[in-house]
């Protein structure tokens, strides 16, 4: 699981927001970590959890050899 930051499919277009990497970087994920010190503060952390990711739960699918689906 993860925010796929430093991603670089097109989603979050290059010059908005200041966003620290390119789409056509090769290293855009240490990119988006090297500027840590840009994005890191807003996220207000450890203060509070506001900017953790939470996960109310997780379903796992297994396909069989009649491609139907089973449910763990």
């Amino acid at each position: 699981m993860n925010v796929a930051a430093g991603g670089t499919n097109g989603y979050f277009p290059d010059g908005i927001c200041g966003k620290p990497w390119s789409n056509a970087s090769g290293t855009a994920a240490n990119e988006f970590w090297n500027a840590r010190g840009a994005w890191y503060p807003t996220w207000n952390y450890p203060a509070t959890n506001d900017a953790a990711m939470k996960i109310d739960y997780v379903r796992v699918y297994e396909a069989d050899s009649a491609e139907e689906y089973v449910q763990y």
